[in-house]
């Protein structure tokens, strides 16, 4: 009988060893069974950010009043000429084109670095249902002129996308995308990352809805 419970109590023993050990293991307490250390590497990071594309991180709203008018001397703006004046309301939108972003591996293998480009205006939109003619004046023979209002809204989004750059809005937007890069990266299990931004193209091309 004695045998039986020694027995019986060695084979729990055994057991509840394996199963300390198990657990352990599972825990990474164990040396050399596992690490606590994530893992991750640039490449996998790198397609998961490009997958974002176009990251739009701050947008500026604005309304402006704009007079335009026949280009004449005055004596024959009563007979000829035309004045328009147009409320204009819009937005300009501003972030990171990310598929030009780019990621190495830090040689600890404990961090990824991030270059990415410089931010860029991505939109400016005139809001049509707040934007409205307020006036319009016409001379007593003056002909219809329907390029007044086009090129009243034109210089009014020129006059949007000016008053949003001397706001600062392409520095907002490296500021929020950092924060946004930061925050996205971590999600996906790294938890270090360096984000450096590439210097402004004074060149580069305007979207086709800012020129």
């Amino acid at each position: 009988m004695k045998r039986i419970l020694s027995l019986i109590l060695t084979i729990i023993v055994i057991l509840a060893v394996v199963l300390a050990t198990l657990y352990l293991a599972s825990q990474c307490v164990i040396p050399g069974v596992c690490t606590s250390k994530p893992s991750f590497n640039a490449t996998t990071v790198l397609s998961k950010i490009q997958a974002l594309s176009s990251l739009t991180t701050t947008r500026y709203s604005y309304s402006t009043i704009i007079t335009t008018e026949t280009d004449m001397p005055d004596w024959l703006k009563t007979l000829y000429g035309q004045k328009q004046v147009l409320v204009a309301v819009g937005y300009i939108t501003a972030g990171i084109n990310m598929t030009q972003a780019k990621a190495t591996e830090a040689p600890n293998g404990e961090s990824i670095a991030l270059t990415l480009p410089a931010p860029t205006l991505q939109d400016c939109i005139l809001d049509e249902g707040k934007t409205y003619v307020a006036a319009l004046e016409k001379g007593v023979f003056a002909s219809p002129n329907p390029t007044i209002d086009q090129q009243s809204r034109q210089f009014a989004v020129q006059q949007l996308r000016q008053a949003a750059i001397n706001g600062e809005i392409l520095t907002e937007a490296q500021t929020q995308a950092q924060t946004a890069i930061t925050n996205f990266v971590e999600l996906i299990g790294v938890p270090n990352v360096q984000i450096t931004f590439l210097p402004a193209d004074p060149n580069a091309p305007l979207p086709s809805s800012c020129s």
